[in-house]
């Protein structure tokens, strides 16, 4: 098995940034499903970036900001200089704690390739997340001492739901004519593959049927053929509540790949990695699951031990937008924490 793994990623594997943009020739939509704060992942995007424009991806779907500030994106990308503080306020209203260098930095790189393109090729990037109104619930905490009703609790989460996420690509794309770059965690990509709900009995997940319809559901009910997604090499959860994070298909692609490349791209679909059965969390409601279940491609950025960690912004939180934080923090957590006290979470949840 390892031999025909192998002769596989030699003839068709990609550098991971070659594979990414060979998915919009046949593809318009190509969404990368993320773990979220890993290093490795977010030095993807930085070096895909500068290769967009010249393979006609003019938008980047992101899930760290949301639809609500779009106006404040399109503000940032437009400005003569970097304006950090806005890119802060982008990033807490979004969520309140998301102080890390890295993602930041992918609104400056947009912003400094922009700078080098023409009006025509410019990058959008399109701000995906929901308008929760935090401000509303912090009030309310804050106020009188409580929380919310199930009347104020509709009208913190109106307008909430992946179904908007998609509305936000229906209004700005135009089959065989945009190029869409997503960048989110990778549950929100699931396109074909249902995620599965679950009760725990004792220490095992019990599966009680497919009831969350994701963002890229949505896309595939949509625009299915034009829509490719991508994951990660990334640890998986099991299916016990106590069990530690699983290799996918259990770890054969690492004894596979890490001892000849340090990075690449390959498709699951058609392939025989995409044949590997995994019995993580994932294959909850699939009898005989394989990774070409939830995805059509994977991306390896290194051995799990491997993983790198965010590089926390050392003054994400100061006295400028103290206020903004205490809006937007969810569920009030930390509302009267110090900012110094503040900035030391969000170093110490840049770990992995």
């Amino acid at each position: 098995m390892h031999e025909i793994l192998l002769e596989y990623l030699n003839k068709h594997g990609k550098s991971p940034v070659d594979y990414v943009l060979s998915k919009f020739e046949p593809y318009d939509i190509v969404l990368l499903g993320e773990m979220h704060r890993v290093g490795q992942q977010l030095a993807l995007y930085h070096k895909l970036i500068p290769r967009l424009a010249e393979h006609g991806i003019g938008t980047i779907a992101y899930e760290f900001a949301r639809r609500e500030d779009q106006g404040l994106v399109d503000e940032l990308l437009d400005k003569s200089d970097f304006d950090v503080p806005l890119a802060k306020k982008i990033m807490i209203k979004q969520e309140a704690y998301w102080g890390y260098q890295e993602y930041l930095d992918v609104f400056r790189l947009v912003w400094s390739v922009n700078k080098e393109l023409p009006a025509s090729q410019k990058i959008r990037i399109l701000g995906l997340n929901d308008p929760i109104n935090w401000k509303l619930y912090t009030q309310i905490c804050q106020r009188e001492n409580r929380h919310p009703s199930t009347e104020e609790r509709a009208v913190i989460w109106k307008g909430c739901g992946e179904r908007y996420w998609a509305d936000i690509i229906s209004e700005h794309y135009e089959p065989n004519h945009t190029k869409i770059l997503g960048i989110m965690g990778s549950h929100h990509a699931f396109t074909k593959y249902r995620e599965p709900a679950w009760r725990l009995e004792g220490d095992q997940k019990v599966f009680t049927g497919f009831e969350m319809v994701r963002f890229g559901n949505h896309l595939q009910q949509r625009y299915g053929e034009k829509l490719f997604n991508i994951c990660f090499y990334d640890p998986w959860d099991g299916k016990r509540a106590a069990q530690e994070a699983l290799h996918p298909a259990g770890g054969i692609i690492e004894q596979v790949i890490s001892p000849h490349y340090e990075e690449l791209g390959f498709d699951l679909q058609d392939s025989p990695m995409g044949e590997l059965k995994d019995d993580s969390f994932y294959s909850l409601g699939y009898p005989d699951f394989r990774l070409k279940d939830n995805f059509d491609g994977m991306i390896y950025t290194g051995r799990l031990r491997d993983l790198q960690p965010m590089t926390p912004i050392a003054d994400f939180i100061d006295e400028e937008n103290i206020s903004l934080f205490r809006d937007y923090v969810c569920y009030n957590y930390d509302a009267e924490t110090s900012i110094a006290e503040l900035n030391a979470i969000i170093h110490e949840d840049a770990k992995i």
